[in-house]
Protein backbone atom coordinates (compact mmCIF):
# COMPACT_ATOMS: atom_id res chain seq x y z
CA UNK A 1 0.00 0.00 0.00
CA UNK A 2 2.80 2.43 0.90
CA UNK A 3 4.57 1.70 -2.39
CA UNK A 4 1.39 2.52 -4.31
CA UNK A 5 1.04 5.90 -2.60
CA UNK A 6 4.73 6.63 -3.28
CA UNK A 7 4.22 5.94 -7.00
CA UNK A 8 1.23 8.27 -7.10
CA UNK A 9 3.22 11.01 -5.30
CA UNK A 10 6.21 10.59 -7.63
CA UNK A 11 3.97 10.71 -10.70
CA UNK A 12 2.33 13.90 -9.44
CA UNK A 13 5.74 15.48 -8.79
CA UNK A 14 6.97 14.60 -12.31
CA UNK A 15 3.90 15.97 -14.06
CA UNK A 16 5.18 18.92 -16.16
CA UNK A 17 2.10 21.09 -15.53
CA UNK A 18 -0.77 20.84 -13.06
CA UNK A 19 -3.62 23.27 -12.47
CA UNK A 20 -6.12 23.21 -9.63
CA UNK A 21 -8.91 25.49 -8.46
CA UNK A 22 -10.27 25.40 -4.91
CA UNK A 23 -13.50 27.08 -3.83
CA UNK A 24 -14.45 27.67 -0.22
CA UNK A 25 -17.74 26.36 1.09
CA UNK A 26 -19.14 29.54 2.64
CA UNK A 27 -22.50 28.20 3.77
CA UNK A 28 -23.16 29.13 7.41
CA UNK A 29 -25.93 26.57 8.12
CA UNK A 30 -27.28 29.10 10.62
CA UNK A 31 -30.84 27.77 10.73
CA UNK A 32 -29.63 24.18 11.02
CA UNK A 33 -27.38 25.16 13.94
CA UNK A 34 -30.30 26.84 15.71
CA UNK A 35 -32.55 23.81 15.31
CA UNK A 36 -29.75 21.44 16.38
CA UNK A 37 -28.96 23.51 19.47
CA UNK A 38 -32.62 23.70 20.46
CA UNK A 39 -32.94 19.94 20.16
CA UNK A 40 -29.79 19.38 22.19
CA UNK A 41 -30.99 21.71 24.95
CA UNK A 42 -34.26 19.81 25.16
CA UNK A 43 -32.44 16.49 25.39
CA UNK A 44 -30.10 17.87 28.04
CA UNK A 45 -33.10 18.75 30.17
CA UNK A 46 -34.11 15.11 29.95
CA UNK A 47 -30.62 13.91 30.81
CA UNK A 48 -30.71 15.92 34.04
CA UNK A 49 -33.80 14.11 35.36
CA UNK A 50 -33.75 11.18 37.79
CA UNK A 51 -35.48 9.00 35.20
CA UNK A 52 -32.47 9.20 32.89
CA UNK A 53 -30.25 7.76 35.63
CA UNK A 54 -32.27 4.55 35.40
CA UNK A 55 -31.98 4.50 31.61
CA UNK A 56 -28.20 4.28 31.93
CA UNK A 57 -28.44 1.02 33.86
CA UNK A 58 -27.50 -2.22 32.16
CA UNK A 59 -25.07 -5.09 32.14
CA UNK A 60 -22.05 -4.64 34.44
CA UNK A 61 -18.80 -5.52 32.62
CA UNK A 62 -16.49 -7.76 34.62
CA UNK A 63 -13.31 -6.74 32.86
CA UNK A 64 -11.81 -4.98 29.88
CA UNK A 65 -10.97 -7.07 26.85
CA UNK A 66 -7.81 -5.13 26.08
CA UNK A 67 -6.00 -1.82 26.39
CA UNK A 68 -4.33 -0.42 23.25
CA UNK A 69 -1.03 1.43 23.64
CA UNK A 70 -1.22 5.20 23.23
CA UNK A 71 1.42 6.12 20.62
CA UNK A 72 1.77 9.69 21.92
CA UNK A 73 4.06 9.98 24.95
CA UNK A 74 3.01 12.25 27.79
CA UNK A 75 5.03 14.82 29.70
CA UNK A 76 6.82 13.32 32.68
CA UNK A 77 7.34 16.78 34.22
CA UNK A 78 3.60 17.41 34.29
CA UNK A 79 3.09 13.92 35.68
CA UNK A 80 5.56 14.60 38.48
CA UNK A 81 3.75 17.85 39.25
CA UNK A 82 0.66 15.80 40.04
CA UNK A 83 2.72 13.92 42.63
CA UNK A 84 3.57 17.30 44.11
CA UNK A 85 -0.11 18.19 44.39
CA UNK A 86 -0.53 20.45 41.35
CA UNK A 87 -2.20 19.98 37.99
CA UNK A 88 -0.82 22.26 35.25
CA UNK A 89 -2.25 22.97 31.83
CA UNK A 90 -2.04 25.85 29.37
CA UNK A 91 -0.61 28.28 31.93
CA UNK A 92 -3.21 27.41 34.58
CA UNK A 93 -2.50 25.65 37.87
CA UNK A 94 -4.84 24.01 40.39
CA UNK A 95 -4.04 22.33 43.70
CA UNK A 96 -5.00 18.68 43.94
CA UNK A 97 -7.01 17.91 47.06
CA UNK A 98 -10.08 15.81 47.80
CA UNK A 99 -12.39 18.62 46.68
CA UNK A 100 -10.49 19.01 43.40
CA UNK A 101 -13.42 18.06 41.18
CA UNK A 102 -15.80 20.42 42.96
CA UNK A 103 -13.34 23.28 42.47
CA UNK A 104 -13.20 22.55 38.74
CA UNK A 105 -16.51 24.40 38.42
CA UNK A 106 -14.56 27.65 38.92
CA UNK A 107 -11.72 26.71 36.55
CA UNK A 108 -11.51 27.98 32.98
CA UNK A 109 -13.49 25.95 30.40
CA UNK A 110 -10.23 24.83 28.79
CA UNK A 111 -8.77 23.52 32.04
CA UNK A 112 -12.08 21.95 33.10
CA UNK A 113 -12.24 20.09 29.79
CA UNK A 114 -8.61 18.96 30.20
CA UNK A 115 -9.15 17.69 33.74
CA UNK A 116 -12.41 15.85 33.04
CA UNK A 117 -11.03 14.30 29.86
CA UNK A 118 -8.34 12.62 32.01
CA UNK A 119 -5.70 13.60 29.46
CA UNK A 120 -3.27 13.94 32.36
CA UNK A 121 -3.18 10.13 32.60
CA UNK A 122 -0.88 10.34 29.59
CA UNK A 123 1.59 12.34 31.68
CA UNK A 124 1.42 10.00 34.66
CA UNK A 125 2.19 7.12 32.31
CA UNK A 126 5.61 8.69 31.62
CA UNK A 127 6.92 9.10 35.17
CA UNK A 128 9.54 6.67 36.41
CA UNK A 129 7.71 5.49 39.54
CA UNK A 130 4.67 3.73 38.07
CA UNK A 131 3.53 2.43 41.46
CA UNK A 132 3.22 6.00 42.65
CA UNK A 133 1.58 6.95 39.35
CA UNK A 134 -1.08 4.24 39.78
CA UNK A 135 -1.78 5.40 43.32
CA UNK A 136 -2.22 8.98 42.12
CA UNK A 137 -4.44 7.99 39.18
CA UNK A 138 -6.67 5.72 41.28
CA UNK A 139 -6.99 8.34 44.01
CA UNK A 140 -8.02 11.03 41.50
CA UNK A 141 -10.52 8.68 39.88
CA UNK A 142 -11.98 7.58 43.21
CA UNK A 143 -12.63 11.25 43.98
CA UNK A 144 -14.19 11.73 40.55
CA UNK A 145 -16.62 8.77 40.62
CA UNK A 146 -19.12 10.24 43.13
CA UNK A 147 -18.95 13.59 41.35
CA UNK A 148 -19.21 12.28 37.79
CA UNK A 149 -21.51 9.33 38.37
CA UNK A 150 -24.58 11.10 36.99
CA UNK A 151 -25.04 13.37 34.00
CA UNK A 152 -23.68 16.89 34.29
CA UNK A 153 -23.46 19.10 31.22
CA UNK A 154 -19.75 20.01 31.20
CA UNK A 155 -18.59 16.64 32.51
CA UNK A 156 -20.72 14.55 30.13
CA UNK A 157 -20.34 16.79 27.09
CA UNK A 158 -19.99 14.50 24.06
CA UNK A 159 -16.37 15.32 23.19
CA UNK A 160 -15.17 15.49 26.82
CA UNK A 161 -16.88 12.17 27.51
CA UNK A 162 -15.31 10.57 24.45
CA UNK A 163 -11.82 11.75 25.34
CA UNK A 164 -12.27 10.50 28.92
CA UNK A 165 -13.31 7.02 27.79
CA UNK A 166 -10.39 6.85 25.36
CA UNK A 167 -7.91 7.86 28.06
CA UNK A 168 -9.40 5.39 30.54
CA UNK A 169 -9.08 2.58 27.97
CA UNK A 170 -5.55 3.39 26.83
CA UNK A 171 -4.28 3.92 30.37
CA UNK A 172 -6.30 1.20 32.06
CA UNK A 173 -3.21 -0.16 33.88
CA UNK A 174 -3.06 3.13 35.80
CA UNK A 175 -6.68 3.08 36.96
CA UNK A 176 -7.56 -0.63 37.13
CA UNK A 177 -4.59 -2.23 38.87
CA UNK A 178 -6.12 -1.90 42.33
CA UNK A 179 -6.94 -5.01 44.35
CA UNK A 180 -9.99 -3.20 45.72
CA UNK A 181 -12.78 -5.10 43.97
CA UNK A 182 -15.42 -2.56 44.94
CA UNK A 183 -13.43 0.26 43.37
CA UNK A 184 -12.79 -1.79 40.20
CA UNK A 185 -16.48 -2.61 39.91
CA UNK A 186 -17.41 1.08 40.19
CA UNK A 187 -14.94 2.02 37.46
CA UNK A 188 -16.15 -0.68 35.07
CA UNK A 189 -19.78 0.19 35.76
CA UNK A 190 -19.01 3.83 35.03
CA UNK A 191 -17.38 2.74 31.76
CA UNK A 192 -20.62 1.10 30.67
CA UNK A 193 -22.91 3.92 31.85
CA UNK A 194 -20.88 6.56 30.01
CA UNK A 195 -20.75 4.48 26.85
CA UNK A 196 -24.52 4.09 26.89
CA UNK A 197 -24.81 7.85 27.07
CA UNK A 198 -22.22 8.30 24.31
CA UNK A 199 -24.34 6.01 22.12
CA UNK A 200 -27.07 8.69 22.35
CA UNK A 201 -24.98 11.85 22.06
CA UNK A 202 -22.02 11.06 19.77
CA UNK A 203 -23.52 13.18 16.99
CA UNK A 204 -23.79 16.21 19.31
CA UNK A 205 -20.07 16.74 18.82
CA UNK A 206 -19.36 19.23 16.01
CA UNK A 207 -18.28 17.85 12.65
CA UNK A 208 -14.55 17.44 12.28
CA UNK A 209 -12.09 16.29 14.92
CA UNK A 210 -14.67 16.30 17.78
CA UNK A 211 -16.83 13.89 15.75
CA UNK A 212 -13.78 11.72 15.08
CA UNK A 213 -13.27 11.54 18.86
CA UNK A 214 -16.85 10.51 19.66
CA UNK A 215 -17.07 7.85 16.96
CA UNK A 216 -13.60 6.51 17.81
CA UNK A 217 -14.54 6.26 21.49
CA UNK A 218 -17.73 4.40 20.64
CA UNK A 219 -15.76 2.00 18.43
CA UNK A 220 -13.13 1.39 21.12
CA UNK A 221 -15.73 0.78 23.83
CA UNK A 222 -17.56 -1.61 21.53
CA UNK A 223 -14.35 -3.56 21.00
CA UNK A 224 -13.02 -3.56 24.57
CA UNK A 225 -16.13 -3.81 26.77
CA UNK A 226 -17.97 -7.16 26.97
CA UNK A 227 -21.29 -7.15 25.16
CA UNK A 228 -20.39 -4.12 23.09
CA UNK A 229 -21.38 -5.43 19.64
CA UNK A 230 -24.05 -2.76 19.19
CA UNK A 231 -21.68 0.02 20.15
CA UNK A 232 -19.04 -1.37 17.79
CA UNK A 233 -21.40 -1.61 14.82
CA UNK A 234 -22.62 1.95 15.25
CA UNK A 235 -19.21 3.39 16.15
CA UNK A 236 -17.26 1.83 13.28
CA UNK A 237 -19.87 2.77 10.69
CA UNK A 238 -20.04 6.37 11.88
CA UNK A 239 -16.25 6.64 12.24
CA UNK A 240 -15.82 5.54 8.65
CA UNK A 241 -18.38 8.14 7.57
CA UNK A 242 -16.76 10.90 9.68
CA UNK A 243 -13.33 10.12 8.21
CA UNK A 244 -14.70 10.24 4.67
CA UNK A 245 -16.04 13.74 5.34
CA UNK A 246 -13.05 15.08 7.28
CA UNK A 247 -9.95 13.53 5.70
CA UNK A 248 -9.55 14.72 2.13
CA UNK A 249 -8.17 12.61 -0.75
CA UNK A 250 -4.67 14.08 -0.35
CA UNK A 251 -4.58 13.06 3.34
CA UNK A 252 -5.12 16.50 4.86
CA UNK A 253 -8.04 17.46 7.05
CA UNK A 254 -10.98 19.64 6.01
CA UNK A 255 -9.98 22.04 8.81
CA UNK A 256 -6.60 22.57 7.05
CA UNK A 257 -4.94 22.18 10.45
CA UNK A 258 -2.12 19.63 10.39
CA UNK A 259 -2.54 19.07 14.14
CA UNK A 260 -6.05 17.72 13.47
CA UNK A 261 -4.62 15.23 10.99
CA UNK A 262 -2.05 14.12 13.58
CA UNK A 263 -4.73 13.58 16.27
CA UNK A 264 -6.88 11.67 13.78
CA UNK A 265 -3.92 9.42 13.02
CA UNK A 266 -3.40 8.84 16.75
CA UNK A 267 -7.04 7.77 17.17
CA UNK A 268 -6.87 5.40 14.20
CA UNK A 269 -3.76 3.78 15.66
CA UNK A 270 -5.71 3.17 18.88
CA UNK A 271 -8.60 1.67 16.92
CA UNK A 272 -6.19 -0.56 15.02
CA UNK A 273 -4.64 -1.68 18.32
CA UNK A 274 -8.06 -2.48 19.80
CA UNK A 275 -8.94 -4.67 16.83
CA UNK A 276 -5.62 -6.46 17.26
CA UNK A 277 -6.27 -6.96 20.98
CA UNK A 278 -9.58 -8.56 20.14
CA UNK A 279 -8.15 -10.61 17.28
CA UNK A 280 -10.86 -9.28 14.95
CA UNK A 281 -10.40 -8.44 11.29
CA UNK A 282 -9.36 -4.82 10.83
CA UNK A 283 -11.56 -2.83 8.42
CA UNK A 284 -9.62 -1.94 5.29
CA UNK A 285 -10.49 1.77 5.58
CA UNK A 286 -8.40 2.10 8.76
CA UNK A 287 -5.12 1.23 7.05
CA UNK A 288 -6.06 3.05 3.85
CA UNK A 289 -6.69 6.26 5.78
CA UNK A 290 -3.44 5.94 7.74
CA UNK A 291 -1.48 5.37 4.53
CA UNK A 292 -3.11 8.43 2.95
CA UNK A 293 -2.51 10.76 5.91
CA UNK A 294 1.17 10.07 6.60
CA UNK A 295 2.51 11.59 3.32
CA UNK A 296 0.48 14.76 3.94
CA UNK A 297 1.73 15.16 7.51
CA UNK A 298 5.33 14.68 6.36
CA UNK A 299 4.79 17.22 3.58
CA UNK A 300 3.98 19.93 6.12
CA UNK A 301 7.37 19.57 7.89
CA UNK A 302 10.58 21.44 7.25
CA UNK A 303 14.00 19.83 7.25
CA UNK A 304 14.36 20.26 11.02
CA UNK A 305 11.09 18.39 11.63
CA UNK A 306 9.08 21.50 12.55
CA UNK A 307 5.75 22.15 10.89
CA UNK A 308 4.81 25.04 8.65
CA UNK A 309 2.57 27.06 10.94
CA UNK A 310 -0.52 27.32 8.77
CA UNK A 311 -4.08 26.66 9.88
CA UNK A 312 -3.41 26.71 13.63
CA UNK A 313 -0.73 24.03 14.00
CA UNK A 314 2.33 24.85 16.12
CA UNK A 315 5.87 24.32 14.91
CA UNK A 316 6.09 21.27 17.18
CA UNK A 317 2.84 19.90 15.77
CA UNK A 318 1.52 18.82 19.15
CA UNK A 319 2.70 16.14 21.50
CA UNK A 320 4.41 13.00 20.20
CA UNK A 321 4.24 13.59 16.44
CA UNK A 322 7.32 11.49 15.66
CA UNK A 323 6.05 8.64 17.81
CA UNK A 324 2.62 8.76 16.18
CA UNK A 325 4.08 8.70 12.67
CA UNK A 326 6.34 5.79 13.61
CA UNK A 327 3.46 3.85 15.17
CA UNK A 328 1.31 4.36 12.08
CA UNK A 329 3.63 2.07 10.06
CA UNK A 330 2.78 4.25 7.04
CA UNK A 331 5.98 4.81 5.06
CA UNK A 332 4.69 6.99 2.22
CA UNK A 333 6.94 9.86 1.13
CA UNK A 334 5.92 13.48 1.60
CA UNK A 335 3.59 14.63 -1.16
CA UNK A 336 4.40 17.88 -2.94
CA UNK A 337 1.00 18.85 -4.35
CA UNK A 338 -1.77 18.66 -1.73
CA UNK A 339 -4.30 19.86 -4.27
CA UNK A 340 -7.41 19.10 -2.17
CA UNK A 341 -6.27 20.67 1.09
CA UNK A 342 -4.54 23.54 -0.69
CA UNK A 343 -0.88 23.33 0.32
CA UNK A 344 2.13 23.23 -1.99
CA UNK A 345 5.64 21.99 -1.26
CA UNK A 346 8.66 22.80 -3.41
CA UNK A 347 11.85 20.87 -2.69
CA UNK A 348 15.12 21.50 -4.54
CA UNK A 349 18.49 20.43 -3.15
CA UNK A 350 18.34 21.22 0.55
CA UNK A 351 15.78 23.98 0.06
CA UNK A 352 12.14 23.50 1.04
CA UNK A 353 9.33 26.01 0.48
CA UNK A 354 5.82 25.35 1.79
CA UNK A 355 2.97 27.56 0.64
CA UNK A 356 -0.63 28.02 1.73
CA UNK A 357 -2.30 27.92 -1.68
CA UNK A 358 -5.89 27.32 -0.66
CA UNK A 359 -8.90 29.20 0.69
CA UNK A 360 -9.77 29.01 4.40
CA UNK A 361 -11.80 26.00 5.56
CA UNK A 362 -15.61 26.05 5.71
CA UNK A 363 -16.98 28.06 8.61
CA UNK A 364 -17.75 24.90 10.58
CA UNK A 365 -14.00 24.25 10.81
CA UNK A 366 -12.75 27.86 10.88
CA UNK A 367 -12.73 28.72 14.60
CA UNK A 368 -8.94 28.26 14.80
CA UNK A 369 -8.04 28.89 11.15
CA UNK A 370 -5.69 31.64 10.01
CA UNK A 371 -6.06 34.19 7.19
CA UNK A 372 -2.88 32.95 5.55
CA UNK A 373 -3.74 32.32 1.89
CA UNK A 374 -0.67 32.97 -0.26
CA UNK A 375 1.77 32.84 2.65
CA UNK A 376 5.10 31.00 2.39
CA UNK A 377 7.65 29.44 4.72
CA UNK A 378 11.18 28.56 3.64
CA UNK A 379 13.96 26.42 5.06
CA UNK A 380 17.31 25.14 3.90
CA UNK A 381 18.46 21.88 5.42
CA UNK A 382 17.98 22.05 9.18
CA UNK A 383 17.57 25.83 9.23
CA UNK A 384 14.32 27.74 8.81
CA UNK A 385 14.64 31.25 7.40
CA UNK A 386 11.13 32.51 6.53
CA UNK A 387 8.38 31.53 8.96
CA UNK A 388 4.95 32.53 10.28
CA UNK A 389 4.41 34.06 13.71
CA UNK A 390 2.58 30.91 14.81
CA UNK A 391 -0.57 30.31 16.89
CA UNK A 392 -0.74 31.92 20.34
CA UNK A 393 -2.53 31.04 23.56
CA UNK A 394 -5.07 33.38 25.16
CA UNK A 395 -3.53 32.47 28.52
CA UNK A 396 0.02 33.23 27.42
CA UNK A 397 2.05 36.30 28.38
CA UNK A 398 0.35 38.30 25.58
CA UNK A 399 -3.37 37.33 25.43
CA UNK A 400 -4.14 39.69 22.54
CA UNK A 401 -1.59 37.82 20.43
CA UNK A 402 -4.04 34.91 20.11
CA UNK A 403 -6.07 36.96 17.63
CA UNK A 404 -3.19 38.89 16.07
CA UNK A 405 -1.36 35.66 15.24
CA UNK A 406 -4.26 34.63 12.98
CA UNK A 407 -4.08 37.75 10.82
CA UNK A 408 -2.60 37.90 7.34
CA UNK A 409 0.12 40.25 8.62
CA UNK A 410 1.33 37.52 11.00
CA UNK A 411 2.30 35.42 7.97
CA UNK A 412 4.83 35.88 5.21
CA UNK A 413 2.28 37.21 2.79
CA UNK A 414 0.98 40.30 0.98
CA UNK A 415 -1.29 42.68 2.92
CA UNK A 416 -3.42 45.51 1.49
CA UNK A 417 -4.49 48.42 3.66
CA UNK A 418 -3.56 46.51 6.82
CA UNK A 419 -6.58 44.29 6.18
CA UNK A 420 -6.81 40.50 6.30
CA UNK A 421 -7.26 38.53 3.12
CA UNK A 422 -10.14 36.83 4.95
CA UNK A 423 -12.01 38.64 7.72
CA UNK A 424 -11.61 37.54 11.34
CA UNK A 425 -15.05 37.65 12.96
CA UNK A 426 -15.68 38.66 16.57
CA UNK A 427 -16.82 35.12 17.40
CA UNK A 428 -13.44 33.77 16.25
CA UNK A 429 -14.54 32.34 12.91
CA UNK A 430 -13.20 33.40 9.52
CA UNK A 431 -15.77 35.31 7.51
CA UNK A 432 -15.80 36.65 3.95
CA UNK A 433 -12.63 37.04 1.94
CA UNK A 434 -10.81 34.38 -0.06
CA UNK A 435 -13.44 32.32 -1.83
CA UNK A 436 -11.36 30.86 -4.65
CA UNK A 437 -7.73 30.07 -5.40
CA UNK A 438 -6.06 29.03 -8.62
CA UNK A 439 -2.79 27.10 -8.44
CA UNK A 440 -0.57 26.38 -11.44
CA UNK A 441 2.45 24.21 -10.76
CA UNK A 442 5.09 23.56 -13.41
CA UNK A 443 8.29 21.53 -13.59
CA UNK A 444 10.86 22.78 -16.08
CA UNK A 445 14.43 21.87 -17.02
CA UNK A 446 15.66 24.72 -14.82
CA UNK A 447 13.58 23.86 -11.75
CA UNK A 448 10.05 24.39 -10.45
CA UNK A 449 7.53 27.19 -10.84
CA UNK A 450 4.46 27.80 -8.70
CA UNK A 451 1.79 30.43 -9.42
CA UNK A 452 -1.03 31.01 -6.91
CA UNK A 453 -3.87 33.51 -7.33
CA UNK A 454 -6.55 34.38 -4.77
CA UNK A 455 -9.51 36.78 -4.63
CA UNK A 456 -9.38 37.75 -0.96
CA UNK A 457 -9.14 41.47 -1.71
CA UNK A 458 -11.36 41.53 -4.80
CA UNK A 459 -14.58 42.88 -3.24
CA UNK A 460 -12.87 45.43 -0.99
CA UNK A 461 -10.10 46.69 -3.25
CA UNK A 462 -11.07 45.45 -6.70
CA UNK A 463 -7.95 43.31 -7.24
CA UNK A 464 -6.73 39.74 -7.12
CA UNK A 465 -3.30 38.80 -5.79
CA UNK A 466 -0.96 36.59 -7.79
CA UNK A 467 2.23 35.20 -6.24
CA UNK A 468 4.78 33.52 -8.49
CA UNK A 469 7.59 31.43 -6.98
CA UNK A 470 10.50 29.93 -8.94
CA UNK A 471 13.19 27.66 -7.49
CA UNK A 472 16.12 26.25 -9.51
CA UNK A 473 17.04 22.60 -9.26
CA UNK A 474 19.91 23.24 -6.83
CA UNK A 475 17.70 25.24 -4.41
CA UNK A 476 20.21 28.09 -4.20
CA UNK A 477 17.71 30.82 -4.99
CA UNK A 478 14.05 31.73 -4.69
CA UNK A 479 12.64 34.17 -7.20
CA UNK A 480 9.31 35.67 -6.28
CA UNK A 481 6.88 38.05 -7.90
CA UNK A 482 3.76 39.54 -6.31
CA UNK A 483 1.26 41.20 -8.62
CA UNK A 484 -2.13 42.85 -8.09
CA UNK A 485 -4.58 43.00 -10.97
CA UNK A 486 -8.30 43.40 -11.44
CA UNK A 487 -11.17 45.37 -12.94
CA UNK A 488 -11.28 48.04 -10.21
CA UNK A 489 -7.61 48.56 -9.49
CA UNK A 490 -8.21 52.28 -8.91
CA UNK A 491 -9.53 51.34 -5.46
CA UNK A 492 -5.91 50.79 -4.45
CA UNK A 493 -5.13 54.49 -4.64
CA UNK A 494 -4.10 55.66 -1.18
CA UNK A 495 -3.80 52.11 0.21
CA UNK A 496 -0.55 50.65 1.54
CA UNK A 497 0.47 47.40 -0.11
CA UNK A 498 3.02 45.51 1.95
CA UNK A 499 4.95 42.25 1.66
CA UNK A 500 6.00 40.70 4.95
CA UNK A 501 8.64 38.00 5.42
CA UNK A 502 8.91 36.95 9.08
CA UNK A 503 12.32 35.58 10.00
CA UNK A 504 13.20 32.76 12.35
CA UNK A 505 14.76 34.02 15.63
CA UNK A 506 18.03 32.31 14.77
CA UNK A 507 18.40 34.35 11.58
CA UNK A 508 20.27 37.65 11.84
CA UNK A 509 19.16 40.39 9.42
CA UNK A 510 21.17 43.44 8.33
CA UNK A 511 20.21 46.05 5.73
CA UNK A 512 22.89 47.30 3.35
CA UNK A 513 23.04 50.88 2.00
CA UNK A 514 21.81 49.67 -1.41
CA UNK A 515 18.57 48.39 0.18
CA UNK A 516 19.41 44.70 0.09
CA UNK A 517 19.07 42.61 3.24
CA UNK A 518 21.72 40.13 4.38
CA UNK A 519 20.52 37.13 6.34
CA UNK A 520 22.97 35.10 8.40
CA UNK A 521 21.95 31.71 9.78
CA UNK A 522 23.23 30.03 12.91
CA UNK A 523 25.47 27.73 10.86
CA UNK A 524 27.14 30.72 9.20
CA UNK A 525 25.39 30.57 5.84
CA UNK A 526 24.52 33.88 4.19
CA UNK A 527 21.46 34.69 2.11
CA UNK A 528 20.73 37.95 0.29
CA UNK A 529 17.21 39.36 -0.09
CA UNK A 530 16.61 41.96 -2.78
CA UNK A 531 13.34 43.51 -3.97
CA UNK A 532 12.51 45.57 -7.07
CA UNK A 533 9.31 47.57 -6.98
CA UNK A 534 9.18 48.61 -3.37
CA UNK A 535 11.06 49.96 -0.39
CA UNK A 536 12.61 47.38 1.94
CA UNK A 537 12.93 47.77 5.70
CA UNK A 538 13.68 45.53 8.68
CA UNK A 539 11.12 45.66 11.49
CA UNK A 540 10.49 43.87 14.78
CA UNK A 541 8.37 40.74 14.87
CA UNK A 542 7.50 37.80 17.11
CA UNK A 543 7.79 34.06 16.71
CA UNK A 544 6.06 31.31 18.68
CA UNK A 545 7.40 27.78 18.57
CA UNK A 546 4.76 27.09 21.24
CA UNK A 547 1.53 29.04 21.85
CA UNK A 548 2.72 30.31 25.23
CA UNK A 549 6.31 31.13 24.28
CA UNK A 550 6.74 34.31 22.15
CA UNK A 551 10.28 35.14 21.05
CA UNK A 552 11.56 38.43 19.62
CA UNK A 553 12.64 38.26 16.01
CA UNK A 554 12.71 40.41 12.86
CA UNK A 555 10.76 40.66 9.64
CA UNK A 556 11.52 42.01 6.19
CA UNK A 557 8.85 44.50 5.14
CA UNK A 558 8.60 45.63 1.51
CA UNK A 559 6.23 48.53 0.86
CA UNK A 560 5.20 48.45 -2.78
CA UNK A 561 5.42 51.61 -4.86
CA UNK A 562 2.06 53.39 -5.32
CA UNK A 563 0.02 52.54 -8.39
CA UNK A 564 1.39 54.42 -11.38
CA UNK A 565 -0.31 56.29 -14.20
CA UNK A 566 -2.36 59.41 -13.99
CA UNK A 567 -5.40 57.53 -12.76
CA UNK A 568 -3.68 54.83 -10.68
CA UNK A 569 -4.57 52.15 -13.22
CA UNK A 570 -1.14 50.48 -13.48
CA UNK A 571 -0.75 47.09 -11.79
CA UNK A 572 1.44 47.12 -8.66
CA UNK A 573 4.13 44.49 -8.94
CA UNK A 574 7.14 43.59 -6.84
CA UNK A 575 9.86 41.18 -7.92
CA UNK A 576 12.08 39.82 -5.20
CA UNK A 577 14.81 37.25 -4.83
CA UNK A 578 16.35 35.36 -1.94
CA UNK A 579 19.68 33.83 -2.94
CA UNK A 580 22.37 31.94 -1.08
CA UNK A 581 25.88 33.40 -1.22
CA UNK A 582 28.63 31.00 -2.20
CA UNK A 583 31.44 32.13 0.12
Amino acid sequence: MNAAFDQIAEYSARTPLSRSTLRRDQRSHFVLHLVTRAGRQLREWGYSTALYTYRLRGRHPGQLLGSPDDPAPGNATLGSAIFGGDMLHNGEQHVIKEDFWLRMESASPTFRHYAHSFHWLQDLAQVGDQVKARDAAETMLSWWLPYGEDWYKDVWDAETLARRLINWLTHAPLILSSEDLVYRSKVLTSFARQTRHLMRVWRDAPAGLPRIYTTSALTLCGLLLPGGAGWLNRGSAELERALANFILPDGGSASRNTADAIRTMQLLILVRGAYQDRGDDLPAWVLTTLDRMAPFIRAMRHGDGCFAQFGGVTAEGGNGTNAILAASDAKGKAIENAAHTGFQRLVAGKACLIMDAGPPPPQAYATRAHASTGAVEFSCGQERLIVSVGPASKRGPMPSLATLARTTAAHSALVIGDRNSTRLMEDGRLGAGVSETLTVRETTEEGQRLRVTHDGYLKRFGVKHERLIEIPADGSRIKGSDRLFGPKIKKLVGQDVVLRFHLHPQVRAMKAPDGRVTLETRSGKTWIFDADGGKTEIEDSLYLSRPDRPEATKQIVVTLAPSGGNDGSEQPICNWVLSEMDL
